[in-house]
């Protein structure tokens, strides 16, 4: 459709559109600004978005950085695909406020981060609103359990939990396993370093001849 106009005339551009000038014609097209409410770091979200080169639609519940990628993507420290998983690390699309696939994006809502938490429990992931962050939690053995440390001479041995101060300070260094063969890989690994460490120092010592 066109509409004769003569110099001196004004046409109002309908919302949502910008006026390009193509081969002498005025064509208005869908400005593609953000939406309204742009997530800050921290805010949980419910993004609904198509899905390139598909014909359907996804929903997520994410939790985002407040940053945007180099490819115009939200940041998210987790994304859950409802129906699916948690990943963590992942982008949403930005949504534009005159999308015309329909995108949505909003705030979460109290039940929808009770969801997604149990979805992250699952997977022992919990999140630290005071400084934005999704830590892993790690395992500790429960009632009397027992557990493997690498004590001063590298050597493996088996311990069983009480809640001890010993016990409370292997968890909290990290020299705490699940797994015989993974406190003798890092017991190997602690041997490896020390030599290395070792090796370094004597060589000081010789080049000040001390």
């Amino acid at each position: 459709m066109s509409t004769k106009v003569k110099l001196g005339d004004s046409i109002n551009i309908p919302e949502g559109c910008k006026a390009v000038i193509e081969d002498g014609k005025v064509i208005f097209q869908p400005e593609f600004k953000d939406s309204d409410y742009v997530p800050k770091r921290g805010d949980i979200v419910v993004c609904t978005y198509h899905v390139p080169y598909t014909n359907y639609g996804e929903t997520v519940t994410a939790i985002c950085t407040g940053h945007r990628d180099k490819y115009d993507r939200y940041d998210c420290f987790v994304v859950y695909e409802h129906g699916g998983i948690i990943k963590r690390n992942k982008t949403i699309p930005v949504v534009k406020k005159h999308d015309p696939h329909q995108s949505k994006i909003r705030l979460a809502t109290d039940e929808e981060k009770e969801i997604l938490f149990d979805k992250m429990k699952e997977q022992r992931l919990y999140w630290d609103a005071k400084n934005y962050n999704v830590f892993l939690e790690r395992w500790r053995a429960e009632n009397n359990g027992a557990y493997y440390f690498v004590n001063a001479k590298f050597e493996v041995e088996i311990a069983y939990d009480t809640c001890s101060s010993k016990d409370d300070y292997l968890y909290a260094i990290g020299n705490y396993f699940c797994d015989e063969y993974d406190a003798k890989s890092i017991a190997m690994r602690l041997v490896e370093t020390t030599n290395k460490l070792q090796y370094i120092l004597l060589q000081y010592h010789d080049k000040l001849g001390k």
